[in-house]
């Protein structure tokens, strides 16, 4: 089973249980041919390896191997105590034109003891189109009858469909109804080799919007780590490649940008083990096969290098600036960037409320990054002017509530940001107030926030700054208020913040922490990204408010009694829940009666909550007494 622990969108850092172990994902697995290990697998786990894969039909083939894996396990075989997983001989049977009985193939990699078996897909490459549908028919008949001899084996189910996007939606759709234990999007290997990026972004979205969010997706045959920061920011989980060996033994070092070939290089770029202990020289003048080996290590070790600054950029946050910032590397990824911004609503369903570190403009596609998308259209369609008129003023320091005299206008303050349009009280949230630009963006990121400001000012009546007055004293329930609408959707702030209010600002910062109603606490100010942490009574009123499923995480009633303790709600206990629910958002937790029992932060979308096994779907912070 699999569970998500740390996530930044799509790219989630997890957990995956085998017989063997666990994998802890996003990962690789290298490739091991049981003719040939330069280096061994228990080599690998130094790198940072947690599993390797095999491939089961040329074992199945060598009768010396099959006999052995057949009395001793895989495991024996390979001396390797370790998660292995095996394919079926798919690319062997589309690259020589092998015939493999699909079913038997299975049925060997169950007996044999691997962890994770692949089924026998039919690898479509550019065919017509007829010719793909008819493959992926055969794909998906194969997998479901693959599903039946799986025994203890977790299966991975191979989508296939070629370049034709409809055709990849199709194929995971019926994927997915078979409940299979991870999905690889296969058939990318000749589209890497062509170093056609675009095109597999658009494999990857278009297999990943029908595919079980619950189960880890495998990018089969993608093994350079230029690809990898995008892929996993689509959602993808494991990799496997065979590239380290390949391009050493034809005298090419991978590094996370680009590739170079041993000849035109005149020093090592790299501090991995291999390049600390030699010189560009001392390779060259190594015997072939000991110069080969060593290049495998430095691939290798760059390859898991990326990996780890992968987890790393999930873990705080800024998993986008690294995807734009490899994109630089090849214009390839740039093309791919393109098709990644047109999917931008659809990324957003999975996109945290808010992030550890601030929003750090990196190239022209940080302003269609998910975040900045739901800024706007959350601003655009929930934001309530508190005055009849609306001044614009250009970007100032932040924060822009600094300025005491902007407060006292009785009219809305709109300030043009690097966002577009945002209303002085929500000068505080995430990202508005913890973001970095440059002095000067470039013009498509202009176009789009002119382009958002002026749908914004359709909706107010803008006036010179000497048709207003001052005298307004109410700035910060205006401010809650706004940012309650905003964090909670319309209407919320006039629900929360009602009857006598007091508002408990911090002695430091003389920001707001805690709002108080009718002596109630209602809400908490979060400092880092100045959003609510919702209190019992502040749940009270929202429920109260707001018609079913709206803000609603529904549980079992077997649940209830745990959550009544203080428990956390575990993904297999939620019913349904709000559709609007993001990542770390506020919820309510009610039971099928809409009878409100806490409240809590999401960890999932409904999405996630409705198909995962495992893992905590929100954290219980109140109960209702």
């Amino acid at each position: 089973m699999f569970e998500i622990k740390v996530r930044d969108g799509l790219a989630r850092i997890g957990i995956l249980r085998t017989k063997h172990g666990v994998i802890n994902t996003p990962t690789i697995l290298p490739v091991i041919n049981p003719h040939f290990i330069p280096i061994h697998p228990n080599e690998m786990l130094q790198m940072g390896a947690e599993a390797v894969i095999t491939n089961s039909y040329i074992i199945y083939n060598d009768e010396e191997l099959r006999k052995k894996a057949l009395k001793e396990g895989l495991h024996a075989l390979l001396n390797f105590n370790k998660p292995i997983m095996t394919d079926s001989g798919s690319f062997q049977m589309y690259m020589y034109g092998i015939e493999i009985d699909a079913i038997e193939i299975v049925k060997f990699q169950r007996s044999i003891g691997s962890d994770i078996g692949t089924i026998l897909d039919i690898f479509s490459e550019e065919e017509s189109y007829d010719k793909i549908k008819e493959e992926v028919e055969k794909t998906i008949e194969r997998a479901k009858e693959s599903m039946k001899e799986r025994g203890d084996m977790l299966l991975a189910c191979t989508v296939q469909g070629g370049i034709y996007k409809d055709l990849r939606r199709y194929c995971a759709k019926q994927l997915a109804k078979l409940r299979s234990d991870i999905y690889p999007v296969g058939g990318v290997v000749p589209l890497m080799e062509k170093q056609r990026y675009a095109e597999i972004a658009e494999i990857i979205i278009a297999s990943k919007k029908e595919l079980p969010p619950s189960k880890p997706v495998h990018l089969f045959g993608a093994g350079h780590p230029i690809i990898f920061p995008l892929a996993v920011a689509l959602g993808c989980d494991l990799f496997d490649s065979a590239s380290y060996i390949k391009y050493a033994k034809d005298e090419r070092l991978i590094f996370s940008d680009k590739t170079l070939r041993l000849k035109e290089m005149d020093e090592l770029p790299c501090c991995c083990p291999v390049c600390s202990k030699f010189g560009i020289d001392d390779l060259r003048e190594m015997d072939r096969e000991e110069r080969v080996v060593k290049i495998a290590y430095h691939n290798l070790w760059q390859t898991f290098a990326e990996i780890k600054k992968i987890r790393q950029a999930i873990r705080h946050g800024n998993l986008w600036e690294l995807v734009e910032q490899r994109a630089t590397a090849h214009p390839s990824l740039m093309d791919a960037m393109e098709v990644i911004k047109n999917e931008k609503k659809w990324l957003e369903k999975w996109e945290n409320i808010s992030k550890k570190r601030a929003f750090m403009y990196t190239s022209r596609y940080s302003i269609h990054r998910p975040i900045v998308y739901r800024l706007q259209k959350r601003i655009l369609e929930r934001y309530e002017p508190f005055f009849e008129k609306s001044i614009i003023f250009g970007e100032m320091e932040k924060p822009y509530s600094r300025n005491e005299w902007m407060k006292k206008i009785e009219a809305n303050c709109i300030i043009e940001s690097c966002f577009g349009p945002v209303p002085l009280e929500l000068d505080e949230i995430y990202p508005v107030a913890q973001s970095i630009f440059p002095s000067s963006m470039d013009v498509e990121a202009e176009k789009e926030v002119r382009k958002t400001c002026n749908k914004f000012y359709k909706k107010l009546k803008i006036v010179d700054f000497s048709a207003v007055k001052k005298g307004s004293k109410d700035f910060d329930i205006r401010k809650i208020k706004s940012i309650a609408n905003y964090q909670f959707g319309k209407g919320a702030g006039e629900a929360l913040f009602s009857g006598k209010i007091e508002i408990i600002k911090s002695k430091t910062t003389g920001k707001i922490r805690n709002v108080i109603c009718d002596g109630k606490h209602v809400v908490s100010m979060r400092a880092p990204d100045g959003f609510f942490s919702l209190k019992a009574e502040g749940g009270k009123r929202l429920h109260a408010f707001f018609s079913p499923p709206k803000m609603r995480v529904v549980v079992t009633d077997d649940a209830i009694p745990f959550i009544k303790e203080g428990k956390n709600v575990f993904a297999k206990f939620v019913i349904d829940a709000c559709k609007e629910l993001r990542p770390y958002d506020e919820a309510l937790i009610v039971s099928k009666d809409d009878e409100l029992i806490a409240v809590g932060q999401c960890l999932l979308n409904r999405d996630e909550m409705l198909d995962f096994e495992r893992g905590i779907a929100v954290k219980t912070r109140e109960v209702i007494k």
